[in-house]
């Protein structure tokens, strides 16, 4: 079968790039040292409503979830609990972020991976109802898991549609580690799990899950995921009988631009909007449609500051040494981000190539930059700003070459800066290695 062809792009989205005095970035530098981290909050907020704005049509409950995985800093998370939303976590330690920043079980859908027993005990105990589970084996824990510690659950399936993604990671592959699919009637299947969900009297059935990418490019993807789940849901009705739909929550993939023009939320709201409703009203409940976001609401509000610290020219390049490495931003090195990068203050363009490479012993360690970059006047002494990097590089920093981690500051709503997490020293980093610990040939017996 050929795959679809995308559709154009009718509403590009420009990121919204926060803007920093110059002196204060090297105020920042001169103070804390570099390289370093600058969230702005007011980006955060407002990329919060620009999701809430293009969905404000559909006919029912909406609400956007954000998942923590992509940035789990608790001055973030801070932020996003006191604008309201839910949260989307995969992990029980992303619990305790959640509620020791003052955040509620009751705002979070978790769609956990290995579906463990313990697992599941933890999370019943501290609040959570609103469970997504993806295998059979994980359902049978779960249930398991509402016996010993009571109370009722609400419960979602994750599906596989199975459908054809441009994206940059596609998670609707046929046969893949994500969801049940909706063709089969094997125990990993969504009839077959939806009728055992039905039949348990400590489980309600709430609805389904589906995540299709990240970086989605053509929305119309999200289509034809739809239009299979209605197909579904109508045929498990005509075995099953009636059940209701609470809760449809169709996962993440809104893309940030990284250097090239991506749809915005508006653009894929605008593709399935009348189908949502109608759905929402054929169902016989409106039921309560969830965006999740981990990508969108926290790339575009984060910068990295580097300090260039050697420059060398030979033939038609420049190379330009930062005291950064792909460890500070590994998911540029995982997906090779084209990140908007701004020599401060900038300079004349020359003639030759200007090519940014970290400070890592390594050949990977070269950063793709995109067309927006403006690299002129790069010279020793000067910072480079990296815009866009909110999202997974903090959490995914490595200590490579014996590297602490860099700090992170905020600048709030009201311009003030402060930090939100301490730069590590070279002597807390080798204690956090073991150095601390005693010698193993001075502790045996």
């Amino acid at each position: 079968m050929p795959e679809p062809r995308a559709q154009p792009v009718t509403k590009s989205r420009n990121p919204t790039t926060p803007k920093f005095d110059d002196q204060e970035l090297y105020n920042l530098a001169a103070k804390f040292g570099t390289p370093y981290f600058l969230i702005d909050e007011g980006v955060l907020r407002k990329n919060v409503s620009e999701i809430e704005q293009a969905y404000q049509g559909f006919k029912g409950p909406f609400r956007v979830a954000y998942s923590i995985k992509a940035n789990f800093n608790p001055a973030v998370i801070k932020t996003f609990v006191s604008e309201g939303i839910m949260f989307d976590l995969t992990a029980a330690n992303e619990l305790y972020f959640l509620l020791k920043c003052g955040g509620s079980p009751e705002n979070v859908i978790y769609t956990s991976i290995t579906e463990t027993l313990a697992e599941f005990e933890s999370l019943i105990s501290r609040g959570v109802r609103k469970i997504v589970v993806s295998s059979y084996n994980g359902l049978l824990n779960l249930i398991e898991a509402t016996a010993k510690v009571g109370g009722q659950v609400s419960v979602l399936i994750r599906v596989n549609p199975e459908v054809h993604v441009k994206a940059e990671l596609r998670f609707s592959l046929r046969h893949g580690k994500f969801g049940v699919p909706l063709d089969s009637m094997g125990e990993d299947s969504a009839m077959f799990m939806l009728r055992k969900i039905l039949e348990t009297p400590s489980l309600n059935f709430d609805g389904f899950h589906f995540h299709l990418g990240s970086q989605v490019e053509d929305p119309s993807c999200y289509s034809e995921a739809l239009e299979k789940l209605e197909a579904f849901i109508l045929g498990a009705r005509r075995t099953l009988g009636e059940f209701p739909i609470n809760t449809l929550d169709i996962g993440g993939g809104l893309p940030t631009s990284y250097g090239k023009s991506v749809p915005a939320p508006a653009d894929f709201s605008a593709r399935i909007m009348e189908q949502l409703s109608s759905l929402a009203e054929s169902f016989g409940n409106k039921f309560t449609l969830i965006v999740e976001s981990g990508r969108f609401l926290s790339a575009d509000s984060t910068v990295m500051v580097s300090k260039i610290v050697n420059v060398k020219r030979f033939n038609e390049n420049k190379y330009v040494y930062l005291d950064a490495g792909y460890h500070d931003l590994a998911d540029a090195a995982l997906l090779r981000h084209e990140y908007p990068v701004e020599v401060v203050p900038g300079g004349a363009v020359t003639q030759q190539k200007t090519v940014l490479v970290g400070r890592l012993c390594d050949s990977l360690d070269v950063f793709a930059t995109s067309s927006r970059s403006k690299l002129g006047g790069a010279e020793v002494g000067k910072i480079v700003v990296f815009r866009g990097v909110g999202a997974y590089s903090i959490v995914l920093g490595s200590p490579f070459h014996c590297q602490p981690k860099p700090y992170v500051h905020m600048r709030d709503a009201q311009g003030r800066y402060s930090i939100v997490r301490r730069g590590q020293t070279i002597e807390e980093l080798f204690d956090e290695e073991g150095g601390a610990l005693p010698d193993p040939a001075e502790s045996r017996e």
